[in-house]
């Protein structure tokens, strides 16, 4: 039997070790690990009157154990009214349904499945007290807000040893939480759940993208 020169041998191991390398050096795409992106929020306030919708990608179910789930999409409404009425109705993008009251928060809330309606302003109807009336609600989101992935890539540029200790080989040993808020400004809350239900939350800037507040919670 023909002997292969000890060349090829040597070849051979060094291109094994190149792709083992490759394979630990290969970073995680932290993207593909979000298991709630709420990426709009529309208002109205006026008269005694709010009006809030929730426009996100959200795991269902709903669960922070560190493990992405399938994800779809969700839009939740709130609604706050001078007094409390018995039937609150709301309709708004083509999607309609009756209220329930949450007397913990003293509000409204209905929730359904729709994509983010990606828009500057809605037209949002409520009856109550035997009254329809329309109001317009206005996205907080303008051109100079960052997207939940641009907000996710600050967190992990600026705390890269708490994601490293979570990545291995490409894998996001984890689940990530970017939720877009608004009070007076934009700002982003993102959170870092791994597989010991210890999330890492951060508060950011929505524009600039400054990490404002960081703490530590048991999910």
């Amino acid at each position: 039997m023909r002997k292969l020169p000890i060349t090829v041998f040597i070849l051979a191991a060094l291109c094994c070790l190149a792709c083992l390398f490759a394979a630990c050096a290969k970073k995680a795409d932290y993207s593909d690990f979000i298991s709630e992106k709420r990426t709009n929020v529309y208002i109205y306030q006026d008269d005694g009157i709010n009006i809030k919708i929730y426009c996100s990608q959200k795991e269902q179910p709903y669960a922070a154990d560190g493990i992405k789930g399938d994800v779809s999409p969700l839009c939740e409404a709130f609604v706050s009214l001078p007094k409390t009425y018995e039937t609150v109705l709301i309709s708004f993008c083509g999607n309609e349904g009756e209220m329930n009251y949450q007397a913990v928060y003293r509000h409204f809330y209905l929730s359904f499945s729709a994509e983010d309606f990606k828009s500057d302003e809605i037209s949002v109807t409520l009856t109550f007290g035997g009254e329809s009336k329309t109001y317009t609600a206005l996205s907080v989101k303008h051109s100079g807000v960052m997207s939940c992935e641009e907000a996710v890539k600050c967190v992990t540029e600026h705390d890269k040893e708490l994601f490293a200790s979570l990545s291995e080989g490409g894998v996001f040993r984890g689940e990530i939480f970017v939720r877009l808020l608004y009070d007076e400004g934009c700002y982003y809350y993102v959170g870092v759940c791994d597989q010991e239900k210890h999330i890492t939350a951060y508060l950011l800037d929505g524009e600039r993208g400054i990490i404002i507040a960081t703490k530590q919670l048991q999910g």
